[in-house]
């Protein structure tokens, strides 16, 4: 089964400010090479949903899962439900930690 991709969309909002941020230094190859690393965990998550590690170690249902950007200071926070990854946050870990946890039930 091919599992499909969503994001909530205060998820996507994030990954897009984060880009932007990015895409504003230096010449904006940083830009890339966050959609870059974005692109890759995705690949990973989507062959290996149950890969990544429970977020915080939590033990619950649906198991909520984060995934580290590279050198980029971000998680990417999902579950695996309905046949697709959910992404929840696309996190700075500088964030309070949970923030996103209301993303849950939308």
């Amino acid at each position: 089964m091919t599992l499909g991709w969503r994001d909530h969309p205060g998820a996507r909002a994030e990954f897009l400010d984060a880009f932007d941020h990015y895409a504003d230094i230096g010449d904006g190859t940083l830009g890339d090479q966050f959609i870059d690393a974005v692109e890759s965990a995705a690949e990973l998550i989507l062959g290996w949903p149950d890969g990544a590690p429970p977020y915080r170690a939590q033990q619950r249902t649906p198991v909520i899962r984060h995934w580290h950007l590279g050198k980029f200071p971000y998680r990417l926070i999902y579950v695996v439900r309905a046949g697709e990854i959910f992404v929840l946050a696309y996190a700075h870990e500088s964030r309070e930690p949970g923030y996103w946890s209301d993303r849950l039930n939308r």
